[in-house]
């Protein structure tokens, strides 16, 4: 790394960052500082904070083009992972069909190895017929005409199977998933291709990560999320994976008149990692990728009228999301329209807004709040720290907090405007979008004018996860102001 280099690297938003996490620091301390069962969270937070900042010297020493070449396309992959979609869709089937308590063995599967190697054989067909057929078809009608085709008889067949009490059976449901796999793997080659974004190992990685919390991940209040014994956090690892991806996606399709296709293949791309994170449950996280795409499909450039007949069509299907929310979701969105429903859950909600109030303009002092050294608000290091720093150095204390946020966000969107190619721009927007997003969800969540979510603070809240997943955000876009244009900061 050159000398030159190291000028360009933004040092007011290193000292913002971390007089941010020092006060994130001494927040903690006040916050838990009477709390018992809670080891030492100070110190878990310092050791956050030193390794972060070396996990983000270290990540802008690393040229961010690089991560270019790490998601070069593979073509293998996508009938290699439909292929093993295809199997572990048999594994289910059958493991379903396993009487409780009895562990499954080698013997379980024999029957069905043959449908296995079939539906291998079918994807590898389709993969194939694409590669030598479909993927030259440059007419957009000949590829509506096929696909209108093979639509109807696809719903013939289905109305067959279905009244058919001979193709109904439970013996062959393995079968028929197999089939319905390579029909919708058919159907996306003749259509929006959304299979190609398979073929980044990047994003293979993300997903793979996703996928294995629901095999092996420990449960916590009710949501499995975690891996390593608590250690290791995916959904928050893939923020700023998903961020390299899109980027990456949005870049390469700089100069691309189909603005309405890239909307919706990205919009896939994004949605097939929050239906995970859901599925975990975690909406708030879910909920942050979405913010993600949207500052990202923004800053890209993307035509206004596709956003808001996009945003139509959400708006159409909020029916069907809202019963499809887990309970205690519905819970809390009602909770935020009608406090008075429940009192006893609007609790700490009316507590932080108890100890907002109460900070006045220079608070009640550093560890002598009333309403956080009193116990009376619950999980005051993590979701509610906002309240404890409002209660504790008052509304100016507050507001120096918000001011930092926002010095970070601008220093971050000047390192995009000053990028020297649209893949940087993209990363720094992408940080700063969820940046903003968390930091507003949360201040809003404690000021009762947000549903109470679960997002931490940026770079103040307690947790490793979350902080250093943001460190490693910033090493990035740190990465993306060294090798900027020859434009220097101030």
């Amino acid at each position: 790394m050159t000398r030159r280099s190291w000028r360009n690297f933004d040092y007011l938003l290193l000292v913002a960052l971390f007089i941010l996490s020092a006060y994130g620091v001494i927040m903690i301390y006040s916050a838990t500082i009477n709390t018992l069962g809670l080891g030492d969270p100070v110190q878990r937070q310092i050791i956050y904070v030193v390794a972060g900042i070396g996990l983000l010297l270290v990540t802008a020493s690393i040229d961010y083009r690089l991560l270019e070449f790490l998601q070069h396309p593979m073509r293998l992959l996508p009938p290699l992972l439909l292929a093993l979609v295809s199997v572990g869709l048999t594994i289910t089937g059958r493991l379903q069909s396993v009487e409780g308590g009895v562990p499954p063995t080698l013997e379980t599967f024999r029957a069905d190895i043959p449908v296995m190697a079939f539906g291998i054989l079918l994807v590898l067909a389709v993969f194939a017929l694409d590669r030598l057929w479909i993927e030259k078809l440059d007419l957009a009608l000949t590829r509506g005409l096929l696909s209108m085709g093979f639509i109807l008889a696809a719903g013939v067949a289905y109305v067959l199977v279905s009244r058919s009490t001979a193709l109904s059976t439970p013996e062959l449901e393995p079968l028929l998933m197999a089939i319905g796999l390579a029909a919708v793997y058919l159907l996306d080659c003749l259509t929006l291709r959304f299979a190609d974004t398979l073929r980044n190992p990047l994003y293979v990685l993300v997903l793979g990560l996703l996928g294995i919390v629901f095999l092996i991940g420990q449960i916590s209040g009710g949501s499995q999320r975690w891996l390593a014994a608590g250690a290791v956090q995916p959904s928050e690892l893939s923020k700023v994976l998903m961020i390299i991806v899109l980027a990456k996606f949005l870049a390469d399709r700089e100069d691309d008149d189909s603005h309405l296709k890239t909307i919706v293949t990205s919009l896939g791309i994004i949605g097939l990692p929050m239906l995970l994170i859901y599925l975990q449950p975690d909406l708030g996280t879910a909920l942050a990728l979405g913010a993600i795409w949207l500052s990202m499909i923004w800053l890209a450039g993307i035509r206004s009228r596709y956003l808001v007949l996009l945003g139509a069509g959400g708006i159409a299907a909020l029916p069907i999301i809202w019963l499809n929310l887990e309970d205690y979701m519905r819970e809390r969105l009602m909770l935020f329209v009608n406090p008075a429903g429940d009192p006893d859950s609007y609790f700490n909600v009316h507590q932080a807004l108890v100890s907002i109030g109460s900070g006045g303009w220079t608070g009640k002092g550093l560890t002598h709040g009333t309403q956080s050294q009193l116990h009376f608000l619950r999980v005051r290091h993590t979701d509610f720290i906002f309240a404890v720093t409002a209660e504790e150095l008052g509304f100016l204390g507050a507001l120096l907090m918000i001011a930092l946020l926002f010095f970070l966000l601008w220093r971050i969107l000047r390192i995009a405007e000053h990028s020297r190619d649209r893949f940087g721009r993209l990363i720094a927007a992408g940080m700063a979008g969820l940046i903003f997003f968390q930091g507003i969800i949360n201040i809003g969540m404690n000021l009762g004018l947000m549903p109470v979510t679960g997002i931490p603070l940026p770079f103040v809240s307690y947790g490793g996860s979350s902080f250093l997943t943001l460190m490693l955000g910033i090493g990035l876009v740190e990465s993306v102001a060294m090798r900027h244009k020859k434009l220097e900061f101030d």
